[in-house]
């Protein structure tokens, strides 16, 4: 039975290498001799066991193996799978096992007889059809636009990313549908569906061009090119097409026809003599304005022709100005030069010209206006005559003349009287210069006074006295301007008069005004400014002091809580489940740690000392973000509202600290309406000038990002809010409030570089203003989640120095990390760490404290790592003294954990610096 069955197997399967019976009870294996030779097995009599023959697999096939045999063993039934083995020769073959696993009537195997065929040629055959098929997906996908496949009822069979994008659903979607089931146009979708079987049912390639909108309804124009799909008696199967998204182009087309219509209705209408250029062979058309303007009768010529009537002084400069623009990218041309007339005359001409450019930014036409100048430089040199007249009439005086030409809109100044303006003498005026040059305070009474001139009911004479502001040195000057109006019956045609710069003699006026008038306000004044920056700078001083003192004695507290937190920590691991009233002790007092933690938190924010991590920041997405919380730390009697500001700057900026000063805030204000309320949080773009930066020291002018929470409670009288941000001070009930909340509010946002304000009045509300300096350059936001993770635990390979001056921190540390896996050793200074860290070559991880005698951390790890430059660092501090943390800011490249902290925070920190993350 066993035999036959053995047969049956090795007939079914092909080529076969040799057979197997592997009786799976005894887990005894009967093999032929050509298998032992294929498994590289030595002959025995006493048969092998299984993991003999899986021990002979290639090593990176044993565990797929061993898989495959385990499931065909629980099943039952037919086994097939691929492996490799040696050949003769001792290389590796690819093979196929194919084998009858039988079972008995209690459902388990008993017998599992098989064969083994070679199946290298396969195996190649299949790479090789996969590898044409990979390229052919690569050469598919790589192709621009849209590639695709049909057969002959329209169904897809293949598409590439184009095809995606164009019909908006994945693959699975599409494949094996018509368009009529995919587009949403059912017009443009039977069209397509249309040509499609034009083009298989005459089998011939075509090039159309189609209208199919994209998913969104944006209309699209494509170029496809279109072919039958032929099996291999030559049958036509379907088809295959490309499409290429032609679209801006068909709008460029249509963009230059409706330019040409332009132009022809523009040269019917003008007077101008318009030309059109055609650049491949330098024919050039005209309108009929070339035989009016210059008697030239003729509406075509060549380029050159139009070169040879240009004066030869101009010549030469022409042209080399318009092949600059047309060789070199431009669009637009415009120069002056002299046209020969037909009787022989030349015109002053402006011509302006504009370069038409083909896909790939050639040249094609350049279409162009001729204006003839010549009146108007006739015109021009009779006024520059006069002008000429003017300037040495008026040089000779202190007095500069002025001209309005209100026909021509012409303003005339000479030299001196744009002087008043701030305006060089080559620069040329009009009557926007002067009313842009005036005072604002003055503007409005000067040109009352130029209308009134102008009125030929007033025909006032026009005398005032105003200031300017000079156009290009900013410069304020007075000026005492009289004239008068010229009219042309009841028309008033110019208004000429005389300016004076009475500068000096209003400085003087003005001078002795102030010291007749205000000497005794100036006095009290400066006494009052130095009396208020005396007091600003005292309140400065105090609050640095007392920073300094709490950042002293935050420090003093981490430490103290660093060996209480930490052993409460462990000690929760160790206590029995049952002892509920045990862990309720450990519960209250790691909850009052954690309270203390807290309060020292507070004060190394209010001493501007916790180690901040900005980041680029938007602050409405941040508010957005909280606003959850907000609503919730507020409750259901106070009403959150909030305005965030459109295109708000970023600023700079610890995204946490920030969320923990708007949330205190909002938490003072919600305390300041025990009946309820409305709390606004709101942002927007600020410039603090130099005037409130004087008014308030310590901050500098600029553009800043504002945070203000506002309140409608009972508010609070001058003398509380110039104690607010006082640590400690608080106007809540015993119990209530630490009176940090604010210190630390003030002490984050100095460390930020920013300014915080109180405006407050009693019974009408309070807002507090918080100014964080905008951010200039552009920056990736950073975006987190916070999620609950195991605590990942080391390996006894890995080792730890322990560094830290304290003992009982020190103790729970070694503790700690043991308790994680890791072997660690410990010192009590930076001299002993390095003695350690030369005896233990294996030590991966520096754990040191910041703050300690003698040598601290920062240079206790300096030395290290340049010594052993393998070695990773973990500073800890509740402290950190410009060790590693410079204004504000932790130092980059730089891994730190906040004293005190739990084991699973220690756990987290420690194996992402492990791990370099």
């Amino acid at each position: 039975m066993l035999d036959s069955e053995r047969i049956r197997v090795a007939l079914t399967a092909g080529a076969i290498i040799g057979t197997w019976f592997w009786d799976v009870k005894s887990d005894k294996v009967t093999v032929d001799p050509a298998l032992e030779q294929a498994f590289g097995l030595s002959r025995t009599s006493g048969g092998w066991k299984l993991r003999d023959l899986v021990g002979s697999v290639h090593p990176e096939d044993q565990s797929d193996l061993k898989a495959a045999i385990d499931a065909a063993v629980a099943r039952g039934g037919q086994y097939v799978h691929r492996f490799r083995t040696h050949d003769a020769s001792g290389d590796w073959r690819w093979v196929e096992a194919r084998g009858w696993v039988n079972i008995d009537a209690s459902g388990a195997a008993h017998s599992f007889p098989g064969v083994l065929i070679d199946i290298g040629e396969t195996r190649r055959v299949e790479e090789a059809r996969d590898l044409a098929e990979g390229l052919l997906n690569t050469f598919v996908e790589a192709v621009p636009g849209v590639v695709y496949a049909k057969d002959r009822q329209g169904r897809l069979l293949i598409g590439n990313r184009g095809t995606t994008e164009l019909i908006g659903r994945p693959p699975e979607e599409y494949l094996g549908r018509t368009d009529a089931e995919l587009l949403h146009n059912q017009a443009q979708a039977s069209a397509i569906m249309a040509a499609d079987a034009r083009i298989m049912a005459s089998g011939q390639l075509e090039q159309l061009e189609e209208e199919v909108n994209y998913p969104d309804g944006t209309r699209a124009f494509w170029l496809s090119t279109k072919a039958p799909l032929r099996d291999a008696q030559g049958e036509v199967i379907g088809l295959i097409g490309a499409s290429l998204d032609i679209t801006d182009r068909k709008a460029v087309e249509a963009s230059h026809r409706e330019i040409e219509e332009r132009y022809r209705l523009a040269a019917l209408a003008t007077s101008d003599a318009i030309w059109d250029w055609r650049m491949a062979d330098g024919h050039v058309i005209w309108n009929e304005a070339l035989a009016t303007l210059f008697g030239h009768e003729r509406s075509e010529s060549s380029a050159q022709w139009w070169l040879d009537h240009i004066h030869p002084d101009d010549r030469e400069r022409i042209g080399a100005s318009i092949h600059a623009v047309i060789d070199h990218g431009g669009d637009a041309w415009q120069d002056e030069y002299r046209f020969k007339r037909a009787d022989g005359g030349y015109a002053h001409i402006l011509d302006r010209g504009t370069v038409l450019r083909g896909p790939g930014g050639e040249p094609v036409r350049m279409i162009g206006a001729m204006l003839d100048l010549t009146g108007r430089k006739a015109a021009q040199a009779a006024l520059a005559e006069s002008e000429e007249r003017l300037r040495l009439a008026t040089e000779a005086s202190d007095i500069g003349f002025w001209d309005v030409d209100l026909v021509n809109d012409l303003l005339i100044w000479p030299p001196r009287t744009k002087a008043m303006f701030g305006i060089s003498a080559h620069v040329p005026v009009s009557m926007a210069d002067f009313y842009a040059g005036l005072h604002r305070e003055d503007l409005v009474k000067t040109s009352d006074a130029f209308a009134a001139a102008c009125d030929p009911a007033q025909r006032a004479l026009y005398d005032v006295e105003y200031r300017t502001i000079g156009k290009e040195d900013g410069v304020v000057r007075w000026v005492a301007a009289k004239g008068r109006g010229l009219f042309d019956g009841e028309r008033c045609i110019r208004v000429v008069g005389v300016a004076i710069d009475v500068t000096e003699r209003k400085a003087v006026e003005t001078q002795l005004k102030e010291l007749n008038e205000q000497l005794e306000s100036r006095v009290q004044a400066e006494v009052a400014e130095r009396i208020r920056v005396e007091d600003a700078l005292r309140q400065s001083q105090k609050m640095d002091a007392v920073g300094q003192l709490t950042g002293g004695i935050a420090h003093d507290f981490n430490n103290m809580l660093a060996a209480i937190i930490g052993p409460l920590d462990l000690l929760v691991g160790r206590l029995d489940p049952s002892d509920e009233r045990a862990r309720r002790y450990v519960d209250i007092a790691m909850e009052a740690s954690k309270r203390a933690a807290l309060l020292t938190q507070r004060l190394l924010a209010f001493s501007r000392q916790q180690p901040l991590q900005p980041e680029a920041l938007d602050a409405n997405k941040l508010v957005s973000g909280m606003s959850e919380l907000l609503a919730h730390s507020l409750g259901g009697d106070v009403q959150l509202e909030t305005v965030l500001a459109g295109g708000l700057w970023r600023t700079h900026a610890d995204p946490n600290q920030l969320e923990n000063v708007i949330l205190n805030l909002a938490v003072n204000a919600r305390d300041a309406m025990p009946e309820g309320g409305r709390v606004t949080v709101e942002t927007a773009n600020c410039h603090l000038d130099h005037a409130y930066a004087d008014d308030n020291p310590g901050i500098s002018p600029g553009q800043y990002v504002l945070i203000a929470v506002s309140d409608t409670g009972n508010g609070m009288p001058a003398e509380v809010i110039a104690k607010a941000f006082d640590p400690f001070f608080t106007t809540k009930e015993v119990g209530r409030g630490t009176g940090l909340g604010l210190s630390q509010v003030y002490g984050f946002v100095k460390q930020s570089g920013g300014h915080v304000k109180i405006y407050s009045e009693v019974g009408n509300g309070t807002t507090v203003k918080v100014y964080l300096p905008r951010l200039q350059s552009a920056s990736i936001e950073a975006a987190t989640l916070d999620t609950v993770r195991p605590v990942p635990r080391g390996e006894a390979q890995e080792v730890i120095l322990v560094v830290e001056d304290e003992a009982a921190v020190r103790q729970f540390s070694v503790d700690a990390l043991s308790e994680l896996g890791y072997h660690v050793f410990a010192a009590d200074s930076a001299a002993a760490a390095l003695r350690v860290l030369e005896a233990e070559p294996s030590i991966g991880l520096l754990f040191t404290d910041v703050v300690m005698p003698e040598t601290n951390g920062r240079k206790l790890a300096d030395e290290a790592t340049r010594r052993w430059p393998h070695l990773k660092v973990l500073f800890t501090t509740g402290y950190s003294r410009n060790a590693i943390i410079h204004n504000g800011v932790l130092d980059a490249g730089v891994n730190l954990i906040g004293k005190p902290f739990t084991l699973q925070e220690l756990a987290h920190r420690v194996r992402e610096v492990l791990e370099g993350r």
